[in-house]
């Protein structure tokens, strides 16, 4: 599977709900890292972490919250993802950012539009 192909599934096994699908594409030692002030985010290491820490937290302030990659772009090892992001009361777009070893995501940072998350999750509130 090339880099591209590894980081669809990564998209496609998110946006299924398949949490062990999404945690074996990553390496054990996974470096997960979430910019910004957000109720989940920080720097997580490993997949079992990202899940528990941040992806299970996302669903308590955005509603409908779905991210869809519009453009995949790739260097040596490390491969781009401009996305459109969206759920209740947010419609943006962002990029994120993955570092490939082996096969497998090494790293993730998500470099989205926090202010713009953080209103969202106020006004459903």
């Amino acid at each position: 599977m090339s880099n591209i192909q590894l980081i669809e599934k990564v998209y496609e096994t998110f946006s299924a709900g398949d949490m062990d699908g999404w945690a074996s594409l990553h390496t054990s030692d996974f470096e997960f890292k979430y910019l910004g002030n957000l109720p989940f985010s920080g720097t997580f290491v490993g997949p079992q972490n990202a899940i528990n820490e941040c992806f299970s937290n996302i669903p308590k302030y955005l509603e409908n919250f779905l991210v869809t990659p519009m453009r995949i772009f790739e260097c040596e090892d490390t491969v781009f993802v401009h996305i459109h992001m969206t759920a209740t009361n947010l419609d943006t777009e962002a990029m994120h950012m993955f570092v490939v070893n082996e096969g497998r995501v090494k790293k993730f940072q998500g470099f989205d539009n926090t202010g713009l998350m953080t209103k969202a999750f106020i006004n459903n509130n």
